[in-house]
Formats: C-alpha cells, structure tokens, sequence
C-alpha cells in the first residue's frame, strides 16, 4: 500500500472539523434515536421528519464526506488539493448553514431556513469548485476521477433544488412543485452524489485494503458510473418534471442495475484478496452493500406497483438508503482511514527509531464488531417501523442504533488519543506490519 503523505490538503484541521461536526452528530443521534424513529410512521413532508433527516444527511453524511474528500481526494487523484482557503472557508458556511437550516425546519421558521438553505449552499458551492480544480489537475482520468466528476455535479444540482426549497418556504413561489422537487432533490443528493462518490472511492480503498488493486475491472466501474448516475438523472428529471411511472421506473431500474453491477464487483475483489485475514470493514462493507441493494430494490418496486406518495414503502426505502447503505458504509471505512491517517501522523516518523503500534490496537476490534452488530441490527428493525405500529419497535431499533453509535463513537475517542499523542504504545511491534493492517 502507497504510504500517502499525512497533511495532503496541507491543513490536517480542515478535514478534521468537517469529521468533528459528523461525529459529534452522530453522539446526537444515538441519544435522540428514541424520540425521532417513531417519525418514520408518518408524512415524508412532516417538519419534524425533515429534520431528522437532514441532521442524518447534513449533519453526519455530508459533513464526514466533505472532510474525507479534503484529506483523501488528492491521495486517490495523485494531486494537491485546489484552493485550500476556499477549503476552509467553506466549513464556517457549513456549520452556519447546518444549525440555522435545521433550526428553520424544527421550529417553523422561513426566514432562518432561507439564511440557513443559503449558507449551506455556499458551503456546497465553494466545495465543488474546489473539487472540480482539484479534478482539473489530476493527472490521470481513471474510474474514480469520473466517479467523482459525476458525484460533484449531481451535488450542485440537487443543493440548488435544495436551495430553491428553503426559499420557497419564505414565498411560496414553488406551490405545487413542492413536493416533486423535494424528491428529485433526494434522488439526486442519494443517488446521484451519494451513491456515484461511495462506490467509486470504494474501487480504490478496497482494492488497497485487499491488495487486488490489480483486479478491479475499469469496464464494469465504468459501466456501473453509467447505470448509477444515470439512473438517478432519469428518475430526479422524471420526477421534476411529471414524466410519469413508467420513466420513474427506468430511472429506478437503471440505478438498481448500477448498485447491483457494483456489489458484484466488490464481492469479486473480496473474494480473491489477497490478505485472508478478518477485517473490522468488511461486516460494515457487506451489510451496506445489502441494504443499498434492498433500498433501490424498494425503489424499483415502488414504481413498478404505482405506489402512493403515502406509502410506507418510500419512508423504509429512504431510511435503509441514509442509515443502512451511505452511514454504514462510512462507519466501516473510517474504521480504515481514520486509523491509518492517524498511524502515519502519529508514528509514521518514529519507524526504526521505537516501537509502533499495529493499526488495529489504535482501537477496540471486538467493540467495533458488536457495535457494528448493534447497529446494523437497529438498521433493520429501524426499516421495519413504517410498516408497524408495534410500540416496542422502534424503541428498539433506537436502543440498538444508540449502542453501535456508542461503539464507534468510544474507538473514535481512542483513535484520536492517539493523533493527539496521549496513548502509550504498549508493545513492539513490527513497524511495517502495522502500516498495512
């Protein structure tokens, strides 16, 4: 595995505030889940419902996406990251925009939720056009580089439809739109930015992980790309624009092929790695691949039945596509990255001169693993709520959410003890074997 210089952006705080805001999210949740899953029982549009999926998307989706990309991207495109004050300018409109627009939703507020959409889509401007210079001078246009082309530009799009809602809330000027451009705005910022990033950032960091970097098939990323952000653009403009069932059907169908051809693939490069050893992000990798598949299967299905805007098929759809593909994903990924950035920041200089610690004791491997149970066992039962109105179910999809947040939240805690050079290294260990668990 290439040992990537730890400072790429040049400003190790920039992704670090970003990471900061999505954990920090992420402890909010896991002690609110009781009062908020119960929502999942009622109107897409309901504001209280607004808001706990913003703050899942805003909050922790966004957030650790926007500082993985500032800190990863110039490792994977082999390029310095594009205008780095830009970078770090856009965290204050970030966390601005992130407090005022979810203030704006909960309570009811136009005016703060204009300021809020407003803020948040600065934050979103200046990030894709640090991206894009950043894509500009990559100096090879790989799989990921058009993952990541295609990813940023279904971003820009569906933050202005975005924008476009929070303004309307003040005049009214969208009326009957509304709803249809709420979701072509979820179908872009989940399928058409979301998914296109995850998967191909995906290609790259399992490959290096599994050492198959050989293995990966430049057609079939290339052909998923198409099926994936494809399909999302035909089911937002088919959505936006009243195309009818059948075209949502497409789009659906289409983005269904795209996960799928993607699963496969990343099942290939599991399967003839070359290190057999158990990995923490493999269970997390897995069980998000599943639920991205069942999420786009609800979709497809959904279509396919001519469901109503009220049905709870929709709510369980969205639900498995935030908590079980996108989060789960990101858990299981950080687990590999925030360890390894922090074993190259914090001990990478001291190789050959004192013992260094395996990537692994950086954290608890067993509380990650029953974390990880926890918390894809509250993803599932957390799916079964719309369909429900059993009392104790969504108390227990909240209770087993709380504990796998709790779980990663603690290794998070203890990985950063590390960055900051609090943790004693316990025992020699072979320095080079470390960099590569």
């Amino acid at each position: 595995m290439p040992a990537p210089a730890p400072n790429a952006t040049g400003d190790l705080l920039l992704p670090m505030r970003f990471m900061v805001v999505g954990i920090l999210t992420l402890a909010l949740l896991s002690l609110t889940y009781v009062w908020h899953l119960p929502l999942l029982r009622g109107s897409f549009y309901d504001a209280h419902l607004l808001t706990f999926v913003h703050v899942n998307t805003l909050g922790l989706i966004g957030a650790v996406i926007f500082g993985a990309s500032y800190q990863m991207l110039p490792i994977v495109l082999q390029t310095p990251l594009a205008a780095p004050r830009a970078a770090r300018l856009s965290w204050w409109f970030y966390i601005v925009g992130l407090v005022t627009f979810v203030a704006g939703i909960e309570n009811g507020l136009p005016l703060v939720l204009g300021i809020g959409g407003t803020s948040t889509f600065t934050a979103v401007a200046i990030y894709v056009g640090v991206i894009a210079g950043t894509l500009r001078t990559a100096p090879h246009r790989d799989a990921t580089w058009w993952h990541v082309a295609a990813a940023t530009t279904a971003l820009g799009t569906g933050a202005s439809l975005g924008l476009l809602l929070a303004l309307s809330k003040n005049v009214g000027f969208l009326a009957g739109l509304t709803l249809p451009t709420l979701a072509a705005h979820a179908t872009l910022m989940l399928g058409g930015w979301v998914t296109p990033l995850l998967t191909g950032v995906a290609y790259r960091l399992v490959s290096m992980f599994t050492l198959t970097e050989h293995r990966v098939r430049d057609d079939w990323a290339t052909y998923e790309l198409w099926l994936t952000a494809g399909g999302a653009w035909i089911l937002a403009a088919s959505l936006l624009l009243g195309l009818g069932r059948w075209v949502s059907l497409l789009g659906a169908v289409t983005l269904l092929a795209g996960v799928v051809l993607f699963v496969g693939q990343l099942v290939f490069l599991y399967r003839v790695r070359v290190r057999h050893s158990p990995d923490v992000h493999i269970p997390f990798a897995f069980v998000a691949m599943a639920c991205g598949l069942t999420a786009a299967a609800l979709l497809a299905w959904g279509f396919l039945t001519g469901r109503a805007a009220t049905d709870p098929l929709w709510l369980a759809g969205g639900w498995l596509a935030i908590a079980g593909w996108a989060q789960t994903a990101i858990q299981g990924f950080l687990y590999k990255i925030g360890p390894f950035l922090t074993w190259m920041y914090r001990y990478g200089p001291l190789v050959g001169i004192q013992p260094v610690p395996m990537l692994e004791q950086l954290y608890s491997r067993p509380l990650a693993l029953a974390g990880g149970a926890a918390w894809m066992a509250g993803v599932v039962l957390g799916a079964l709520v719309p369909f429900s109105t059993a009392g104790w179910l969504p108390d227990a999809a909240a209770f087993c959410l709380g504990v796998g947040g709790a779980a990663f939240l603690v290794n998070a805690v203890r990985v950063a003890r590390h960055w900051l050079g609090f943790a004693a290294i316990s025992s020699p260990i072979a320095p080079m074997a470390g960099a590569h668990r």
